[in-house]
């Protein structure tokens, strides 16, 4: 049995709620704090040229979506982007012409890059499955044929890996280079300046 207490015509009534803000106290203390620093943006640029070195970089998104569209054969149409802007800013601008410069050298190396991954891998697969099938007449090549499965399989997620992995650098690089902070590809940025070097 339960008991009400009160009247039994009498509703409870709620309890009001207090509103009590707390000072916290900081679970580190200042001496033992470490301070992270981010790159400083390049000083003296405009939201403008950022823009467009940015647009340098990301355009290899372009270049992805031109190769995935049409089977791969406007692909060679992506890096002329960065090209056009590379030339544009040559005479307006050294922070635009340096990062539009470098998309489009690593956007022309990844393009023949990836040619090559698939002519030569073509080939090579195509030699090692016609003699693991002449081979199989004698049962070596039944081993061969499991070999041959695994290259093949190994091959074509290196062709799938290869661009994605060069859109989401090249991404990398259009959010450095949105910032303000000048990006340099590896091993592209290297040889461009071996090159100037010589020059």
């Amino acid at each position: 049995m339960t008991q009400k207490l009160g009247s039994e015509n009498e509703a409870p009534k709620p309890r009001p709620r207090r509103v009590e803000t707390k000072k916290l106290e900081p679970e580190v203390e200042m001496e033992n704090s470490v301070e992270v620093v981010t790159p400083a943006p390049h000083l003296g640029l405009t939201r403008d040229e950022t823009n467009w070195a940015a647009l340098a970089h990301a355009s290899i998104l372009l270049t992805l979506l031109l190769g995935v569209l049409t089977g791969g054969i406007a692909v060679f149409l992506g890096p002329i982007v960065p090209a056009l802007i590379w030339y544009a800013y040559r005479d307006k601008s050294e922070y635009v012409t340096e990062q539009a410069r470098q998309a489009t050298i690593f956007q022309v190396a990844g393009l023949l890059a990836l040619l090559a991954l698939a002519v030569v891998g073509a080939i090579l697969v195509a030699v090692g499955w016609a003699v693991s099938a002449v081979l199989v007449i004698v049962l070596v090549g039944l081993i061969l044929l499991v070999v041959m499965a695994i290259v093949t399989l190994l091959w074509g997620a290196a062709i799938i890996a290869l661009p994605i992995a060069q859109v989401v650098y090249g991404c990398y690089a259009a959010l450095e280079a949105y910032n303000g902070r000048p990006f340099r590809y590896w091993w592209v940025a290297d040889v461009i300046d071996r090159y100037q070097a010589q020059a």
